[in-house]
Parts: structure tokens; sequence; C-alpha cells
């Protein structure tokens, strides 16, 4: 399905010419990826989309692409990339061929953790079309983001902003974006809120613009996470809540299995069939263009093609988790753990402080005929004979990043979570190899399953004493039944790596009666026209342990679609609905989605 879908998107262009001196070619946008794969999480933090060799331990095929120069000249070359994990020599090394000559440098091994551009040699070039091919040495996530040739010696920018600037340059990208078109909504985020949001907005006829920078929908549902779609629906407030929910699940309740488990092609033709909605796949937003207090259109870049959008829209929905599209158009916003003197919480810390829950990277292996091995793994997570788990799968306790910056630090922890899980794997199959002799590591997800970043806030802010003491608020629509589900460090995990921790236990209370969550949640406080559902929405970090699992969030989707129809009936703003025509709302989170 991702391959099918890739192959639509990417626009190959040849050549990169841009003039006699420079000449930028992005990895991304080879022609043939081979066994690479094309990353695009990290692109706030670092700048691009890049290729990642994300092979489990065994080299992936090369990637290869035809470049032309203009003029024939002595080319300086730099590539940019970095040593993932430097300690003590790094795992994702791969060399560069240029005119079927192998570069004299293996890059992605110099001890350099952050993203850098690596001098490469210098080259003759002697002919106009040149085929440049990536070749990597271990599967070990090595990765590459763009090269440079030019005749002069001086690399591109190392600083991010000035980088970006020179990217523009030298791939010549307009000042001013290809209109995609004004819509009723734009809906920022593919995940379960956003496909239901979309699907109820398109199902009143309403224009839906609906924005995934991602290559596959389903978000931590897809077959990219593979987490399993939770939440009881049969004790909703609103019965009918959820009839677009049930619609996207497979009815998987697997953390870990094939992808065929998690519906991809289910989400993609639902979406499809759906004639009001537009469907921008490999679109991320980075900039958002307001008027006062209210978001006027957005800006979206290609994340292979580098081509950006613009879409107009009275209304739009934050559903990309992260809370990306309430960050840059200046949305409130919390992230971390409120004290108790904030929020009177039984389950706050006396003082605040940037705690999170994990973020997992699921991974498993299958019993085979025959044997196999796996390399020691030195700049991976030690393990220790008396203490490892006997696993054969990732579970949801395989989380890291406690202490971290979900945001600024998401890289890092993604690639924490490749060392854990290729410690563990290396440890298994090299000390116990009588036990895992047949066993073969086959999947792991190179996409993080995030359970929390920022949430944005509404007009309420809702909290566990509104959920301890079940405050009946007028507009409460959503009903979760989940309990609160919060993940910390396991002790004895931090007994072993302190502050690096990477399993979890959960402090959860299952005997939980139903609360209903009120429409107020869902719209931002302070940017006028946008509304927010999913993890996002405005709850505190321990709220959030109810109301972040994907059945809950759909329905936030499904109410906030119902929200966005009657804000084009009366061409009002997310308030509105609240102060002037909330019995409407209500009214219509009786009915089904078909019935309406």
């Amino acid at each position: 399905m991702m391959n099918r879908i890739l192959s639509f998107i990417i626009i190959l262009f040849c050549p990169y010419a841009l003039s006699a001196a420079q000449l930028w070619v992005e990895a991304e946008q080879f022609e043939n990826i081979g066994g690479w794969t094309i990353d695009s999480q990290f692109i706030d933090q670092m700048g691009s989309a890049y290729l990642l060799a994300h092979g489990l331990g065994a080299p992936v095929k090369p990637a290869t692409t035809i470049v032309k120069f203009n003029d024939l000249h002595k080319y300086h070359i730099w590539v940019r990339t970095k040593d993932w994990a430097p300690y003590p020599k790094g795992p994702g090394k791969f060399s560069i061929s240029i005119a079927n000559k192998t570069l004299p440098i293996t890059f992605g091994q110099d001890g350099n953790s952050e993203w850098h551009w690596v001098y490469g040699e210098s080259i003759d070039i002697k002919q106009h079309n040149i085929k440049i091919q990536l070749n990597d040495l271990t599967g070990f996530e090595g990765r590459i983001d763009a090269i440079y040739f030019s005749t002069s010696k001086i690399p591109p920018p190392s600083n991010l902003k000035k980088l970006n600037l020179f990217r523009r340059k030298m791939l010549k990208i307009s000042d001013s974006p290809q209109k995609a078109g004004t819509f009723d909504v734009v809906i920022v985020g593919g995940g379960i809120s956003g496909l239901c949001a979309a699907i109820q907005a398109s199902k009143y006829k309403l224009k839906v613009a609906l924005l995934q920078d991602r290559p596959i929908l389903g978000g931590n549902n897809s077959s990219e996470i593979r987490i399993p779609m939770n939440g009881d629906m049969s004790k909703n407030l609103y019965p009918k809540l959820g009839s677009i929910v049930k619609t996207l699940s497979t009815g998987a309740k697997s953390e870990n299995g094939p992808d065929t488990l998690y519906g991809d092609n289910l989400k993609f033709n639902m979406i499809q069939k759906e004639k009001n909605i537009s469907l921008f796949l490999m679109n991320r937003v980075y900039r958002v263009l307001k008027d006062t207090n209210s978001i006027k259109s957005v800006i979206t870049k290609n994340v292979i093609t580098n081509k950006e959008l613009i879409f107009y829209a009275p209304i739009f929905v934050d559903c990309t988790g992260d809370g990306n599209l309430g960050y840059l158009a200046g949305a409130k916003y919390k992230m971390g753990r409120e004290s108790f003197k904030e929020t009177k919480e039984p389950k706050a810390p006396q003082i605040s402080d940037n705690m999170t829950m994990g973020t997992t990277n699921h991974w498993f292996a299958e019993l085979e005929k025959g044997t196999s091995e796996f390399p020691i793994c030195p700049w991976a997570v030690q393990f220790q004979p008396q203490y490892y788990a006997n696993n054969m799968a990732s579970s949801w306790y395989w989380e890291s990043g406690f202490y971290d910056d979900k945001i600024k630090d998401a890289e890092a922890i993604r690639d924490y979570n490749f060392r854990v899980n290729y410690g563990y794997w290396s440890f298994l199959k090299n000390y116990k190899k009588k036990e895992t002799a047949l066993w073969k590591l086959k999947w792991m997800a190179y996409v993080s399953g995030k359970r929390e970043s920022r949430r944005l806030l509404g007009d309420i802010f809702l909290t566990e004493l509104d959920i301890d003491n079940r405050v009946k608020y007028p507009d409460a629509c959503i009903t979760t039944t989940w309990g609160i589900d919060l993940h910390y460090p396991d002790p004895k995990n931090s007994q072993y790596y302190p502050h690096k921790e990477f399993w979890g236990i959960a402090d959860h209370n299952r005997n939980f009666p139903p609360y209903h969550i009120p429409y107020r949640c869902l719209y931002s406080i302070n940017i006028a026209n946008m509304f927010m559902a999913g993890r996002d929405i405005s709850v505190s970090h321990v709220a959030l342990g109810t109301v972040r699992v994907m059945n809950t969030c759909g329905m936030m989707g499904e109410v906030v679609g119902k929200a966005v129809f009657l804000c084009r009936k009366y061409n009002c703003l997310p308030r509105d609905i609240y102060e002037k025509h909330l019995n409407e709302l209500l009214s219509l989170c009786e009915s089904n989605v078909y019935d309406e």
C-alpha cells in the first residue's frame, strides 16, 4: 500500500541542474530509493525529510539517481548526515558512489551525533549525466539528508534557519506557494481523530481539505506504528457517537501484528469514497498566516518534492497529536506535568516538571525453520543476564523519553528506542543462542508512537478533579471509559538505567465509570477559528490519561465535524456554538452520521 502511494506521490524529476558552480541533490528525491526509507518525522527539528537505511541489521539495497551537470568541473562534495549512535562507534555507516567510483570517505561514523556536513573529497565531473548511488553498509539506520556539489570548498550553512533559506534557493522554491483552494474546513492530521472529523464534515456536504504528512492514514493505528484502537463505546452519553470510528476499525486488538491488521487500505478507501474530501498526503503544515487571532491560511511543504501549497478556510482543525497547527498559530498550550498547587489533582506532583508519558517504537520477531544470527551491537543499550525480558515482541511498556522534550528531542527519543531494541535483540541472539536460534527479528517501527506532547488550551481545562467528582458540564458530549492511565518509568528499570529508562509501568484504574468530556475542550481559548481533536485537546497531564485512546479521540473528531457544520451554517466561530447553538449541537450528537 505504502509503495503504491509513494510511487503515486513522488514526482521524479531530473536533472537537478542549478548552475555551473553548484548542484544540490535531495536524498528523498532519488529516482530509485532501493531499500532505503523516506523518513519525514523530524522536518521541524532538522529541516528536511531524509533517507534512512532501516534494515534491521542487514544492509538495504542501494538508492540510485541520475543528476545532470550543466558544466564539467572539479567539484567539492559535501554530505549532510549524522552518527546517530556514536559510542563507541557509529552503526549507520554508508558510502557514496559517483559515476561508479566510490568516494574514499565512509559516512555516518565520525562521532558527531548532530546533523552536520561531512566533506566527501573532490571529483572531476567529465560527463553531464552522472549516476549517484548510496550504499548502506550495515542496515542499522544510516541516514542522509542531501548532497552538495560546488566548485568552491565552502560547505552549505549549518545553522538551521540559514540552511532552510539556502535549501530553498538551491531547489528554486518560489516565495509564492501554489493555491490549493478555498475550503469550508482544513483538517491537519490524518490519524483517527482527523479521519473522523473529515468524514463527518463531508457527510454534511462541506468542502474538506485533509492534510497528512505521512504516506498513509491512521496515525498510531496505521501499519507504520501498529497500536490498536481502544476505548469502550457501548456506554456513550450519545450512543450514536462513534459510528464513524467503528467503520475505520478492523477490530484488531494486537499491539504488534502484521500490517494487514491495521486497515491502511480500509482507511484510505473510506476517504477516497467521500467526494467532498480533498486528501493531501505527504504535505506538512509549516507556516500559518493569521488575521489578528484567527488563522487565515496554512502553507504546506510536500515532504518529498518540497512543493508548497496554500490552503484557505474559515475554520481549521488541529488533529496533529503534537498540536503543531496550534503551535504555529500561537495557540496557548501546556506540556509536562502540572503541579498540585496549580490543579489540586491527587495524582499531580508537588512541583511541576517536564515529564511526559513515553514514546514507543514497536518490534517483533518470528519463529523460522532455519537458524539466524545477529551481530553484537556495542553502540546499543547493553543488557545484563540478571536483568532482561524474555520477549519476542515489544509491548506497551517499551517506551522511553519520559524526561525529554517530545518535540525538540523527537529524533533522539526514537533513536534511543532503536538502541534499546537492537541491544535487546543482540543480547538474546548472542547470549541466549540456544533459546533464540530459530527466532529472527522481522519488523520494527521507525515511525514513533507518541502518547503525549503539547496540549492546547480551550475554554475548559479538564482535570482529574472534574473526572473524580463526576462534574456534569452542560456541553458534555464525548464519553471516555478507559480510566486514568498514566505511565511512569519502571523503578527497577531506573536502577539499571537511571534517567534513560526504556520500560514503563502503568498507574491505571480499570474500574472506571464513564465520564463525559465537554465540548469546550475541543477549541482553542485564543485562536478563534481553530478546533482540536485527539490527544492535543484541553486537558491536564493527568486527565490526558483517560481521553488519549483512539476510539475516544475518534469521537472527538465526529463532534468537531458536527460543530464545523454548525459554524458554516451560522457563519460563526467555535465558541459561538457553545454560547448560541449548543442545543443544536447536542441534538446532532443524538443522530447517526448516516441518518443526517
